[in-house]
């Protein structure tokens, strides 16, 4: 509490006020996002979309992600950060409103599109903006974090709520999510960016480039790790809520809080693996993560009842929880010593989420939803095998230093 306190006294007035909205941005960015996957039953029935579509819809979302992590970084250059991010961001509030209107599916691929621009867009600043303010105090990031967490375990809560009041309650839950996103762009209005900017981004410019970091074997073990971790998420992300109704064991009431506790697990895991992140190496955590993964998904994929569907669904999110930040920190120096590095990063492991989700689409159509979750076990294995991969890395390196120091 007092690292949180002195943070917040440290950076003054209008630096808080920018803060309070990143915060805000983030857990409207959970909201939504988890919804998307919540109302995702509902939305094809009403509709009339097949799983194929469905797939698509998710897959869409995280290629405009992938799009978006790359426009970040140059379009403060030309726009300034303040309105770069808030052209970016209104994505959210501007895609979930065209979900309302028209079951077209190109109008809708471009309104889940918007959203990712949005999601990506509020990934990109909010990590630069708190981690330029916090000044290597990782209490900020993990607080931001959090908020993501909470307005996803909401998400399923909302829809839960407005599917009581309403026969078409996911629209309901949508048009909440789209002002939830319209109220943050409101108050971005009056947030003073300037004070965030780094100085001397003149002097970086004539720095040339380097791209060095494809020659490290460390980066694409990091960014397959990723890849495969983000497949595995994406399709949890957009297809959960939907194969817990089609499997018959839970009404759609159920799914939601079965949903919810997903992000609830994520956030309690989240919270404690910044604990021990002191105790044990990244190396070490990704492989009892990535184990867990592919435990609980395999024993979520072959459950046929409610209470071994949500002890898994627990399992599945603590083995999450961590995975990401870890497999960030799995790269040691490489993305301070590579300033491009991380925009690659985060656009080849994001590829995951895109394709993933397709493919459980496609396999669902034709074979059913349990079959089209069971497909990303295979994700889940290559996980696996590259966590070994990474730990057998790390030890070999460590041998090689022992030997030349002696």
């Amino acid at each position: 509490m007092e690292q949180k306190q002195g943070f917040f006294r440290s950076i003054g007035r209008d630096n808080c006020y920018i803060v309070a909205n990143l915060f805000y941005a983030y857990f409207a960015q959970g909201v939504a996002v988890i919804m998307l996957g919540a109302v995702l039953p509902a939305l094809k029935a009403d509709y009339a979309l097949n799983y194929q579509v469905g797939g698509m819809l998710l897959s869409v979302q995280s290629i405009g992600y992938a799009i978006s992590g790359l426009g970040a970084g140059f379009l403060p250059l030309y726009f300034g950060l303040k309105n770069s991010f808030i052209g970016m961001t209104s994505g959210l509030a501007i895609g979930m409103g065209m979900l309302l209107i028209s079951g077209n599916p190109v109008w809708l691929l471009i309104a889940m599109a918007l959203i990712g621009i949005n999601k990506g867009s509020v990934t990109n600043y909010n990590n630069q903006i708190i981690s330029d303010l916090a000044k290597g105090n990782a209490g900020p990031l993990n607080l931001l974090h959090a908020f993501f967490a909470i307005g996803a375990c909401l998400a399923p809560v909302v829809v839960l709520l407005c599917g009581k009041a309403d026969p078409t309650g996911w629209r309901l839950a949508v048009l909440i999510a789209a002002v939830v996103g319209a109220l943050g762009l409101l108050a971005m209005t009056r947030m003073k960016l300037d004070n965030t900017r780094s100085v001397g981004k003149s002097k970086e410019k004539k720095v040339p480039v380097s791209y060095g970091f494809f020659r490290e074997k460390i980066f694409w073990v990091t960014m397959l790790i990723g890849f495969f971790y983000q497949a595995i998420e994406g399709v949890m992300m957009g297809w959960l809520t939907s194969f817990f109704v089609d499997s018959g064991v839970m009404t759609n009431d159920f799914a939601q809080v079965v949903t919810s506790t997903l992000w609830i697990s994520l956030l309690v895991g989240r919270l404690g693996c910044s604990g021990l992140a002191a105790r044990f190496r990244p190396y070490q955590m990704i492989l009892v993560m990535a184990g867990g993964q592919l435990l609980f998904l395999y024993a979520l994929v072959h459950s046929h009842s409610f209470a071994a569907m949500m002890a898994a669904t627990i399992g599945l999110g603590l083995s999450m929880s961590g995975m990401y930040g870890t497999t960030v920190s799995n790269a040691g120096d490489l993305f301070a010593r590579y300033p491009v590095c991380m925009g690659f990063f985060v656009l080849m492991t994001s590829m995951g989420a895109v394709i993933a989700p397709a493919i459980v689409g496609i396999v669902a159509d034709a074979a059913g939803m349990r079959t089209g979750l069971a497909s990303v076990l295979l994700a889940a294995a290559a996980l696996v095998i590259m966590a070994v991969y990474n730990l057998l890395s790390v030890r070999k390196r460590a041998h090689a230093a022992v030997s030349a120091a002696s």
